[in-house]
């Protein structure tokens, strides 16, 4: 397995690649604060977006779920992260993104890996 930090001022540009990539594809979301443990947030659920609002202040990263049966939809919010992970198997599947915050660790998992499609023969980050 790879493990691929993306730096800030990549942030949104390779998260909406990373949504192009992945929109639709079953995802869970565990968050890890602290406080509270571990918590399970979101289970199998369609990936609507991930979006970086730029760091004015210490900007945030927002994850969009379609809702049950798709309509509504659940969000989840990191406030002030610091590092952005995307955990790959060998052969290039994602299997996950890990955010990071001062107060919590954020999780998103894949329900299966799989290869990103591609765009002009360039593999989507």
């Amino acid at each position: 397995m790879q493990t691929i930090e993306i730096p800030p001022r990549a942030w949104p540009q390779a998260l909406d690649a990373f949504t192009a990539a992945h929109e639709g594809w079953l995802i869970s979301i565990d968050v890890l604060a602290s406080d509270l443990g571990a918590q399970h947030e979101v289970c199998d659920r369609p990936l609507l977006g991930i979006v970086a609002e730029p760091r004015v202040g210490n900007g945030t990263i927002t994850i969009s779920v379609a809702g049950p049966g798709g309509a509504d939809q659940t969000t989840h919010t990191v406030h002030a992260p610091t590092r952005v992970r995307v955990e790959r198997t060998d052969q290039g599947a994602d299997i996950a993104m890990q955010i990071e915050s001062a107060e919590e660790t954020t999780i998103v998992r894949f329900r299966t890996p799989a290869m990103p499609e591609t765009v002009d023969g360039m593999v989507k980050p």
